[in-house]
């Protein structure tokens, strides 16, 4: 027995080690030419996988993800919220129409702008009836925001068939009211709905 003391090890501590070692690579190399693979990850170990999409569903990844975890979702009122939003927003509407049917066509640009200020009052209480479901003030400003632009752009669209400036519709003369009656049953829709 060679006794070498080399770094604080003794040589033959070393050549045994080297051995045991030696055993369990060739164990591990019988067994994969043989086949008997724990994992088939270790099979093609080298080879880089590709991924490639499901043939039955071209999406990316992330928008996958926003599928299924939408940031909006649609959620069905309960009565009483019906009915206290429905008032408030009824009584812009009202509100509205009023206004609508009191401004004539001459006197129009002279008055202050009535529907500017129904809209922002609106989008205040958009706001406040989602906040009070629990939604971020971030979130809810973005739902607010995205009700507005829905409702302009369809009160828009109706304002340009009906064209109440020329002909007006059960007695309104305004296009903006049109447009803000609009706006304003879109809120209600986004402050009833969307969570």
């Amino acid at each position: 027995m060679l006794v070498y003391v080399a770094g604080g090890l003794v040589m033959t501590d070393i050549l045994r080690v080297e051995a045991a070692y030696d055993m369990l690579l060739m164990q591990s190399l019988m067994q994969r030419r043989a086949g008997k693979v724990v994992s088939s990850n270790i099979r093609y170990a080298d080879v880089k996988t590709i991924n490639v999409p499901e043939l039955g569903n071209p999406m990316p990844r992330w928008l996958q993800a926003a599928v299924k975890n939408p940031p909006v979702s649609v959620e069905a009122p309960s009565p009483s919220n019906v009915g206290i939003q429905a008032g408030v927003y009824g009584a812009l509407m009202v509100l509205t129409y009023a206004n609508g049917v009191s401004t004539s066509s001459a006197g129009r640009y002279a008055g202050a702008d009535i529907p500017g200020l129904i809209l922002a009052t609106s989008f205040g209480v958009s706001l406040y009836f989602l906040t009070k479901k629990k939604i971020k003030l971030g979130k809810a400003v973005v739902i607010t925001i995205g009700g507005l632009v829905v409702g302009a752009i369809v009160g828009s669209a109706v304002e340009n068939w009906l064209q109440v400036d020329i002909v007006p519709f059960l007695g309104v003369h305004s296009p903006a009211a049109v447009v803000s009656e609009l706006v304003l049953f879109s809120q209600l829709m986004v402050s009833l709905y969307l969570n």
